[in-house]
């Protein structure tokens, strides 16, 4: 797995911070510490990954180039995509082009705080060939991370059960259900 990640330049409460007409490489080395926290939940992934700060403050864009371990369709790939809970496919023909229209999508779908805790994969710049494929999610940097500290502290009480925890979180953030395998 090769990541690259335009991260946002500031959070948006932090209005002193920039970049502004720049972007900055953040870290300034390869590989980032992003593929060091992915390795603490996905052992042994062969990952390497990269990122820069850039003058936005809705979302992180981070584009994905994966070695499949088999060879896969395209077709394939997006049915898997479909299934998988916390992942939504947004495509140019429904009119998402960019972050802030999926932020609009949230707010217009009444997210609290405009949240999109799933990951936003660009379905028109997924691309198969192989065993390569390469695509662009925007990740909204604010409330990526609840599910998962939801499940990790109903973890962390004994609930035993990954995805039957996993699917009370989606349904108890509003989040799609329908059409997701769990398990």
């Amino acid at each position: 797995v090769r990541v690259f990640i335009a991260r946002r330049g500031a959070d948006p409460r932090e209005h002193k911070r920039g970049p502004i007409n720049d972007f900055v490489l953040n870290p300034p080395k390869i590989p980032s510490h992003h593929a060091d926290d992915v390795k603490t939940v996905i052992e042994g992934l062969d990952i390497v990954t990269a990122a820069i700060a850039i003058p936005v403050t809705i979302a992180h864009a981070h584009f994905l180039h994966i070695e499949l371990a088999r060879p896969a369709t395209r077709d394939e790939v997006l049915e898997a995509l479909r299934r998988t809970p916390r992942i939504l496919l947004f495509s140019s023909s429904r009119g998402f082009v960019s972050a802030a229209q999926v932020i609009e999508w949230a707010r217009d779908a009444g997210r609290p705080r405009n949240d999109v805790p799933e990951n936003i994969v660009f379905e028109d710049t997924l691309w198969v060939s192989g065993t390569e494929l390469v695509a662009v999610m925007a990740v909204h940097q604010e409330s990526i991370v609840v599910p998962e500290n939801i499940d990790a502290i109903r973890a962390l009480s004994g609930y035993s059960d990954k995805w039957s925890s996993i699917r009370a979180t989606d349904e108890s953030l509003g989040l799609v259900v329908e059409g997701k395998t769990y398990g």
